[in-house]
């Protein structure tokens, strides 16, 4: 298996299982990709009938300076949720991974003094043609977002996905991935 770093962000934002972190040490958060492995599959007497490739999973990583042992939960931690990664800049790409789990690690150097290191991950989950789901990119703006009125006129028959329109995540605006306006939800348009 072959990981490859995808990209870094400097002093991003980071939101994750009800936390917002916005002390990332300078260039540790970064995206990188877990390509799944590729397995020829074979019928009785060896012989090749189709390859069957497990999907990519999807890896985010950064450190976080603290003051003790107290401030880190290390450990295995599974069904954390979504995290998500803004980018301080306009303009710039950042993610949200869907349901995630992580690991927690402590590490500590005379320069640095205690650092905790989180690594998020993907289950590698897809659609029927192979696509990833669980990996969603934004575009950071600085624009006005609007809420759009669930009582105008063909609401219940838009689809938000292909509307371009956002959900509120926290603090963040992300791209929906619905394809049918869904009850209690507020969608956002940008303008």
């Amino acid at each position: 298996m072959v990981t490859r770093k995808i990209t870094g962000w400097g002093k991003p934002t980071v939101q994750v299982d009800g936390n917002t972190y916005t002390d990332c040490v300078k260039d540790s958060c970064k995206l990188s990709v877990e390509e799944g492995s590729l397995e020829e599959l074979q019928i009785e007497g060896g012989e090749a009938e189709d390859d069957h490739k497990e999907t990519d999973r999807y890896i985010i990583e950064f450190d976080r300076r603290v003051g003790s042992v107290a401030d880190a939960q290390v450990g295995h931690h599974s069904d954390v949720g979504d995290i998500t990664v803004t980018p301080p800049r306009t303009g710039a790409i950042g993610v949200t991974l869907l349901d995630v789990s992580c690991d927690i690690t402590l590490k500590g150097d005379t320069k640095d003094g205690l650092v905790v290191h989180h690594k998020y991950r993907t289950k590698g989950q897809h659609d029927n043609e192979g696509n990833p789901t669980d990996i969603v990119p934004f575009v950071t703006s600085s624009g006005t977002y609007t809420a759009v009125s669930s009582s105008s006129s063909g609401y219940s028959n838009k689809n938000p996905k292909t509307e371009g329109w956002y959900i509120k995540n926290g603090t963040v605006y992300i791209p929906s991935r619905d394809t049918t306006p869904q009850s209690g939800v507020t969608y956002y348009k940008l303008s």
